[in-house]
């Protein structure tokens, strides 16, 4: 069907349908994800560990686990409501944390395992995480005052630290059964943390109707199949993979989960020896791959790409030397994924671009009064607050942000687009300072707060520089207190010292040593200024 056929044909009564959902006024979204399946023993994980070694996972198995560590967290006192926060791996008991914590009306906190101690305890801190699920893998990266209890996986039973509790050990007592807490679909299921410029990081409160609200893009986007074998390379800890994994065991289509990240060797290897037909992935890797030269002799039927823009080189690159159209996504915390290019619909595509608007949702490109502008014109990409495609709910205890992101009924986020003639929709960049890097998003301010902390620095600006490979890398200018010299070692201690404390994705790999920084006359450090330096 063509793009506007399938528009014209959308119904979000035919999702509630697709979900279970019709007639209910409370679901549950674990219960809805993995229980359709809880039957079947299709595969619904191929998991590779870092080692290589393969352990494969049924539906039967993945829907029995959520159900221990469902009553794993009832044991311990969680309650519907109660966060509980998880940094893992990539690894099965991850899915299990998740879809169990969802079964006990909790709310789910990823948390990304690049980042340190203080990026960690800011985000338990601010959401009051009553319960964190984590692996000895990445278990350093709790700071040592946490106040919230902690399950972990595959401790070493000699260095488990106290307090903490065996994963294996603890689901193992518990039940294979569980009854589901009902939720209403405007109640908060999850909080995704999302990167501010002028501030802290702010938690996306995501609503239960989440699932639905992905739906449309599930059908049309990525285009799932009951015969595709789906890799999603992202990490559940961030919102694509997040999206993408669970989308995929609704669905029931296996996924393929590694936990080593992707290089261009592997992703080949891997594409050859599952027969994966179905990529969802970031530009970086995309352009990792092109600069690679290799196609795979299993040919892949669709590549989806999320997290910054996909420029027109590789989408040519990938038709020619692949034989395959990779497919640009726009998504964001606030909006789930209103704008794309879709493999499920007869469109056409046009390198370069973000794509048209999902079927069942509405958006424009708005002044900053909330007004549509007219084709050609630059201004902030928009999505008409719906309650059928609802995701995004509000900032997790900050009325004043919440109340700043609609517009006239426009929920606006700082993205910046023009559309064209055709109604598709261009990238033109952040209205704010964010990064985007390697399809992560980056606060500037995270990152001078965590240089500020290091006793040689005493003023520090962030930028994203542009980078031909992860599309922008973090650049620190630093001003140095009195009597500290500027030095290579410094530099390296530098970067270092942020890797350390809050992750290795945010550190700067470009640092500028400086006299002074560029500040408005209220004392605001003035990025765009530093962004015009050659």
């Amino acid at each position: 069907m063509t793009y506007q056929a399938v528009r014209q044909a959308f119904s979000w009564q035919t999702v509630h349908d697709t979900l279970g959902w019709t007639g209910k006024e409370t679901v549950n979204l674990g219960a809805t994800i993995i229980d359709r399946h809880a039957d079947s023993d299709a595969t619904a994980l191929i998991w590779v560990a870092r080692d290589g070694a393969e352990r494969r996972i049924a539906y039967r198995e993945l829907a029995e686990a959520s159900n221990r560590f469902a009553n794993l967290l009832t044991r311990l006192g969680v309650r519907k409501g109660d966060r509980v926060a998880a940094l893992m791996p990539r690894v099965p008991e991850g899915l299990a944390a998740l879809l169990g914590a969802f079964k006990v009306g909790a709310i789910y906190v990823p948390i990304f395992t690049g980042f340190g101690p203080d990026a960690v305890r800011f985000r338990l801190e601010h959401s009051q995480v009553k319960l964190l699920v984590t692996h000895q893998e990445v278990r350093s990266q709790v700071p040592a005052d946490a106040a919230t209890r902690i399950v972990c996986v595959n401790p070493d039973p000699a260095a488990l630290q106290q307090g903490d509790l065996d994963f294996a050990a603890e689901t193992a007592r518990e039940s294979e059964r569980f009854e589901p807490v009902q939720c209403r679909r405007d109640e908060v299921a999850a909080i995704i943390y999302t990167s501010g410029s002028t501030g802290q990081p702010k938690g996306g409160a995501i609503a239960t109707n989440f699932l639905a609200a992905i739906w449309p893009y599930v059908t049309y986007g990525v285009d799932l199949r009951e015969d595709d074998i789906f890799w999603p390379t992202g990490d559940p800890g961030w919102g694509y993979g997040f999206v993408c994994y669970l989308a995929a065991l609704t669905a029931g289509v296996p996924i393929v989960s590694v936990q080593a990240n992707p290089t261009p060797a592997l992703c080949l290897e891997l594409i050859e020896r599952y027969g994966i037909t179905n990529l969802a992935t970031t530009p970086t890797l995309l352009r990792s791959l092109m600069a690679a030269d290799a196609a795979p002799k299993s040919p892949v039927r669709t590549i989806s790409s999320c997290g910054e823009p996909l420029n027109d080189k590789v989408v040519d690159y990938f038709r020619r030397v692949w034989s395959v159209t990779p497919l640009d996504h726009f998504g964001a915390t606030e909006y789930a994924l209103p704008i794309g290019n879709y493999a499920g619909i007869d469109m056409a595509v046009k390198p370069g671009s973000m794509g048209l608007p999902c079927p069942g949702f509405t958006m424009a490109v708005v002044d900053e009064a909330g007004n549509e502008l007219p084709a050609g014109k630059v201004g902030m990409i928009g999505k008409k607050a719906d309650e059928n495609c609802l995701y995004w709910l509000l900032y997790w205890n900050d009325e004043t942000a919440t109340r700043n992101l609609v517009r006239q009924g426009w929920i606006v986020t700082g993205d910046l687009a023009s559309r064209d003639a055709d109604g598709y929709f261009w990238f033109e960049g952040r209205a704010d300072d964010m990064i985007k890097s390697a399809g992560y998003r980056i606060g500037p301010f995270e990152v001078e707060s965590a240089l500020l902390k290091h006793p040689a620095v005493a003023e520090a600006g962030v930028i994203g520089k542009p980078d031909a490979l992860k599309g922008q890398i973090v650049k620190a200018f630093i001003l140095l207190k009195t009597g500290v010299a500027a030095s290579d070692a410094l530099s390296d201690e530098l970067a270092g010292f942020v890797k350390r404390t809050l992750g290795r994705h945010q550190y700067p790999r470009e640092i500028e040593f400086v006299d002074s920084l560029p500040k408005t006359a209220t004392g605001k450090i003035q990025r765009f200024v530093l962004r015009q330096r050659p």
